[in-house]
């Protein structure tokens, strides 16, 4: 898995969202100034107090009892004082001198954002349905109902509480041992013990460094049992979402889904929903790396439905764009397509530009598998701006890989070897070797391709090597499966097949279907390549039953090509060519017009062979994904 980036903070902004059940109800609740203060004498107007409404016109003077829409921002100066009340007090913010505000959205929850300076914050108790605060790209408090306060500057943010607690979500990285891991861990501040803490998030901010990923389990293991100790429930929940980010960063798959079933399962008794619901987004994560599609969906969707009946959109976009990467890696691009442009114009309108800019990666990759290559290439270039606007190099990376997928699919392959050079590059100067592991194999994809096939070995073994340095066990398993690719183009079948069944075993171990159903592939193909033809038809036939069992259509297709290829081999051609007719079928309705080209000429040469001709029939080849 391609490490995801924290943001850049230049200037700390703080985000929180009043956010409806309903139309109706989203225009029944306003924020309303309610105190104004000038050198601490109340006033009914002030001066130099900046009002900005989302795409209006800015004011220089607030008014006492004036209602802030939606989307306001407000800059207060020194030696003012500006208090902001919601419908029936539910909350009130206290913006101090200094400080600057966006009141994003009002409804049964709150999302609210500032670029910085103090601002206090009261909510009454289980009055709302969520309260979030986030600072920049990095920190987000999390509370329903507590007095606590962020005082951020260009360095630093301090979180202080008065009354009851406020989870603190980090995201940033984790050093263990070589490898740099992305993760989101959550720190509970609470006026009853530790009520305040004080954060330097950066670009490649390190949350914590362990020599080993068990001395990293450890730590995390200990701080649940703290939790556990407490009694304190929502503080148990919080330590199990920390290790299950352990867990999911060493690829131990079904542990970390029982640690997000266990924080699931105790929102659900602390009637937390929302954060139950951001659980369920953890589980169906987990569930997507195992190839356990389906589940994913589900786990997504009743995320989603949560989300939308809660109204709280920042989490609504992230399950749309979880439920469209599923969609996307089944074969479904339409439709993943259609979940992207939805999360895409939630993204916009709260102006997260971080996630604008990975969910026009996603879309580019979508547009890409349909062959719509100029379109997934201006996608991939809009993130791109992004992401070098906002300066986050670790998405730039990413970016720049999608990129290389692109140009390759035109068969661009030097554009393309540059875009995967030029992240690979980035990735070392970052210190993320991670990325680096699978630069290095999309490099060999390209090479492979070009059938540079020693270069491709060279490239796929680099990247095995550094993945199993760095205790990467999922992109280890894809990267020894590449091995025997390239292996197969060399014409060292035994080799080939050995890396194959090799990676397969891998699969096997970590509960990756989707990645037992490849290898499958591969394995099939290299048994008939040694005219090995059942054991190859009964590999490809295993492959096909997994992949409908996931609902993955791209893999569905290609395994009945190979079935096909197999079939002619044999000199069964009425069975070839109503395989190929299976694949053909597939790969139009998931629109792949580049692989249906191959089957159509495929079809073709089968039947020339069924004629008597001498025309010889391309070998069928493996997927470069």
């Amino acid at each position: 898995m391609i490490a995801r980036a924290a943001a850049t903070i230049g200037s700390v902004t703080v985000l929180s969202a009043l956010l409806a059940q309903s139309g109706a109800a989203a225009a029944a609740r306003v924020h309303t100034v309610q105190r104004i203060l000038v050198d601490g004498a109340a006033v009914d107007s002030a001066a130099g107090v900046t009002v900005t409404p989302s795409g209006g016109k800015a004011e220089t003077t607030i008014r006492r009892g004036e209602s802030i829409s939606d989307g306001t921002r407000i800059d207060v100066p020194a030696r003012v004082v500006v208090t902001v009340e919601s419908t029936g007090a539910k909350s009130t913010t206290i913006l101090e001198p200094g400080s600057s505000v966006t009141f994003v959205a009002t409804g049964q929850g709150e999302l609210v954002s500032s670029n910085g300076g103090k601002a206090t914050f009261s909510i009454v108790p289980r009055s709302l349905d969520f309260f979030r605060v986030q600072s920049g790209e990095a920190l987000s408090a999390s509370v329903h109902g507590t007095e606590f306060s962020i005082d951020a500057t260009a360095s630093d943010v301090t979180f202080a509480c008065t009354r009851g607690e406020v989870d603190i979500t980090k995201t940033g990285f984790l050093r263990i041992g070589e490898r740099r891991v992305k993760a989101s861990l959550t720190d509970v501040v609470s006026a009853a013990s530790t009520s305040s803490a004080t954060y330097q998030p950066s670009s490649t901010w390190y949350l914590a460094s362990f020599a080993n990923f068990a001395q990293a389990e450890s730590f995390f293991a200990q701080q649940l049992a703290a939790a556990q100790k407490s009694g304190e429930d929502n503080a148990v929940a919080v330590a199990l979402t920390n290790v299950g980010q352990v867990q999911e960063g060493q690829s131990r798959f079904p542990e970390a889904q029982q640690s997000y079933e266990q924080a699931v399962a105790i929102f659900d008794r602390l009637a937390d929903r929302d954060n139950q619901a951001r659980a369920l987004d953890d589980v169906g994560n987990v569930q997507w790396h195992q190839g356990r599609f389906a589940d994913a969906l589900q786990s997504y969707r009743q995320a989603l439905a949560t989300f939308r009946e809660l109204g709280d959109r920042q989490g609504e976009s992230v399950a749309l764009a979880g439920i469209g990467t599923v969609e996307r890696y089944v074969g479904r691009p339409a439709e993943a397509l259609e979940s992207y442009r939805q999360a895409l114009a939630i993204s916009r309108d709260l102006g997260d530009r971080d996630n604008e800019a990975r969910i026009l990666n996603d879309i580019g990759f979508s547009q890409d598998f349909q062959s719509r290559n100029a379109d997934a290439l201006q996608s991939f270039g809009e993130a791109l701006a992004i992401a070098r606007e906002t300066r986050d190099a670790d998405l730039e990376t990413v970016i720049l890989n999608g990129i290389g997928f692109a140009q390759d699919s035109e068969n661009a392959y030097a554009d393309a070897l540059q875009s995967f050079t030029q992240a690979l590059a980035l990735s070392r100067q970052l210190g993320d070797r991670d990325t680096a592991a699978v630069s290095l194999v999309n490099i060999g994809h390209v090479e492979l391709e070009q059938g540079r096939y020693a270069e491709a070995l060279q490239s796929f073994s680099e990247g095995l090597a550094l993945c199993r340095e760095l205790g990467d066990r999922a992109n280890a398993a894809r990267a020894l499966n590449n091995v025997g690719r390239a292996e197969r183009g060399l014409g060292r079948y035994a080799d080939a097949l050995q890396a194959s069944q090799q990676a397969l075993a891998a699969f096997v171990d970590l509960g990756d279907r989707d990645g037992q159903a490849r290898a499958l592939i591969d394995v099939g193909l290299v048994q008939a390549d040694q005219t090995h033809y059942a054991d190859g038809l009964q590999s490809s036939q295993r492959a096909l039953a997994l992949a409908r069992d996931l609902g993955h259509s791209d893999l569905e297709a290609e395994a009945l090509d190979n079935i096909g290829g197999i079939q002619v081999a044999q000199g069964a051609y009425a069975e070839a060519l109503k395989s190929y007719g299976l694949a053909l079928t597939v790969y139009q309705q998931i629109g792949n017009q580049t692989k249906a080209a191959k089957v159509i000429r495929d079809i073709e040469a089968a039947k020339s062979r069924a004629a008597g001709a001498a025309a010889p029939l391309p070998a069928p080849s493996p997927s470069a994904t």
